[in-house]
């Protein structure tokens, strides 16, 4: 076994603590130097020298410290460094010659480092933390093998690559036009901006654009540019199901003369889109391992059921399980909430929503493309937005998250849900027992909450929302900004919530794996005129019912996976997708 000392700089603050790590480790006590402070004033722990008891794990106030215990990894293997206690990671992907190869593993264990070091944004400094990157020298390392061969374009500067970048928001601050931006990049722009459906909106500056239509515009101008590799990192995100698809199709046709490499977490996305992967494992912020390439249909069955044959490694503790939807008996059918028609007008748009009931203990999905009044209809339903006619159910108690979160207080998660137990609209016991371990908050408690990334503010919000006990559960988009580990976990934390408290829920999201785990039936949302300038609501309906009705609109047909049960969508003019279609079944019809 190697062990491995990790420090979070970003969270370690020695100047507010009692260097606790230090005063309570036994190898410390006894005269060694296990434990010392380094030049920038933050500790250095000696991976030599540490014993692994992990006293100093739970004893530092920020949780800035871990220790791990890993396989004996081959120092062959290892790629790059950051620091003596920071992240490594070993091995990286091989771009594929022509095609599009996936990456797929949980946020932190070094996706997008993977891009950059493939790019040449940095030289792989092979564990010589201490001095940079030298080219020569990772030449010779990787002699005889594929990765040699890029790295000497790299290197001679005859490679030219790409960087779709994973933050889209960042560029809302270039001072140009969706059509300037894109069109710098090459003159294809144009009709890349009118396939991803960017083409009315390409006269707005970008400060002007929401994140959806930053994403459009990133993809566009990343693909406008002429390159032999294209480094696509998370581009579905912001962006509903139709959009995405789009996004798919433009990105294969690229894989048939170019290569591509993509991070992503929508796992039927990636299926659809890729033709291998490989699999990142590891600990977020401490270290990852990059798998051998795995064909796409294997690569994601081993990610769910967390064990690579191949490599003897487990990863997951248990596999991730999905369950074809069968109705719900009618006993346990019992309508908690029924609300009315409801409609609201704006100047520029009017949604009308049929009336429909929620059943006890049911997890609805709200689903349809941007733009369609998803988030208006539950911001109805939770009293933010007053309806133009119709009257939201009366004595039903909301709990409500978001769709956009925005840290307010620099108080930490634990500070904050202390403040909250003493109003009776909160279970502390619940948020302490089954929330904080169930979404993996126990690192973050104490740390404030404008200090949290995405995904971790997500996660915080969604188990402030579900310790509130109400009648009605409204969480709007809860998977964005989360892994693919992190989305199945939530899915199914939030179906066993609302089972275990008979409440009712609507959850607005565009990942079908995350609705396929979580929601028992589907609200449909469309266009209801030509120029989008409506949008209706219906339903809920049973699962393959609500999936018929979207799929149709998109024109894409989905099967289940026979190992796993998961969803799979077709090849388009695959025999399965045209006998799908013949029969207006876009959902489920057959295992293969």
């Amino acid at each position: 076994m190697a062990r491995i000392a990790i420090l979070l700089a970003d969270r370690c603050h020695p100047k507010e603590c009692q260097w606790e790590c230090q005063a309570y480790c036994p190898p410390v006590r006894m005269g060694q130097e296990c434990i010392v402070e380094g030049p920038l004033g933050k500790p250095i722990i000696s991976e030599t020298l540490c014993i692994g008891c992990g006293i100093c794990v739970h004893k530092c106030p920020f949780d800035a410290i871990k220790i791990l215990n890993t396989p004996e990894a081959d120092p062959n293997d290892i790629v790059h460094r950051y620091g003596y206690n920071g992240f490594r990671m070993y091995r990286l992907p091989i771009p594929p010659t022509r095609g599009i190869t996936g990456l797929l593993g949980p946020n932190g264990t070094g996706k997008s480092s993977a891009l950059r070091l493939l790019a040449g944004e940095e030289v792989p400094n092979l564990g010589e933390y201490g001095s940079p990157g030298n080219w020569a020298r990772v030449l010779e390392h990787y002699r005889g093998t594929a990765l040699r061969a890029h790295f000497e374009r790299v290197a001679k500067g005859e490679l030219r690559t790409v960087v779709k970048p994973q933050y889209v928001d960042r560029i809302a601050d270039e001072p140009s036009t969706a059509e300037e931006y894109v069109l710098a990049a090459g003159p294809g722009g144009r009709r890349l901006l009118d396939e991803l459906g960017l083409g009315a909106r390409a006269d707005r500056r970008l400060s002007e654009l929401s994140g959806g239509e930053l994403q459009l515009a990133a993809i566009a101008r990343t693909l406008a540019t002429d390159a032999d590799l294209y480094l696509i990192d998370e581009p579905s995100s912001y962006l509903d199901i139709v959009h995405r698809l789009e996004v798919a199709r433009v990105l294969r046709r690229l894989g048939e003369t170019k290569s591509v490499l993509v991070v992503e977490h929508d796992l039927a996305l990636l299926d659809y889109l890729a033709d291998q992967a490989h699999l990142i494992y590891g600990e977020p912020a401490a270290f990852g391992v990059v798998s051998h390439p795995i064909p796409m249909r294997s690569a994601i069955n081993t990610y769910l059921t967390g064990y690579l044959k191949d490599e003897n490694v487990r990863f997951r503790t248990e596999p991730v399980r999905f369950v074809a939807h069968p109705p719900k008996p009618a006993a346990r059918a019992h309508p908690l909430v029924t609300f009315p028609a409801l409609e609201k007008r704006f100047a520029d748009f009017d949604l009308a929503v049929g009336a429909g009931t929620l059943a006890r203990g049911q997890t609805v999905g709200v689903v349809g493309p941007n733009g369609t009044g998803k988030t208006t209809f539950v911001r109805m339903l939770a009293g933010v937005e007053p309806p133009t006619s119709g009257t939201p159910p009366v004595g039903v108690t909301v709990s409500y998250k978001p769709q956009y979160l925005k840290a307010t207080q620099s108080a930490s998660l634990r500070e904050r849900a202390t403040a909250l137990a003493a109003e009776p609209s909160f279970d502390a016991k619940l948020f302490e027992r089954e929330l904080v371990p169930g979404l993996h908050l126990e690192e973050i408690q104490d740390v404030a909450l404008t200090d949290l990334s995405g995904g971790e503010l997500q996660r915080s919000a969604v188990a402030l929302a579900l310790a509130r006990p109400a009648t009605l559960y409204l969480l709007d988009e809860p998977s964005a900004y989360l892994d693919a580990d992190e989305r199945m976990s939530m899915a199914r934390l939030v179906r066993r919530q609302i089972e275990r408290q008979a409440a009712s829920a609507l959850v607005v999201d565009h990942d079908v794996y995350f609705l396929d785990l979580a929601c028992d039936e589907l609200m449909v949302f469309r266009p209801d005129a030509p120029d989008e300038r409506r949008g209706r609501g219906d339903g809920p309906f049973p699962m393959r019912e609500g999936m018929n009705r979207l799929l149709e609109d998109v024109e894409i047909t989905f099967r289940r996976d026979p190992e796993t049960l998961r969803p799979r969508i077709n090849r388009e003019g695959s025999v399965l997708d045209r006998e799908q279609r013949a029969r207006k079944e876009f959902y489920y019809d057959a295992v293969d």
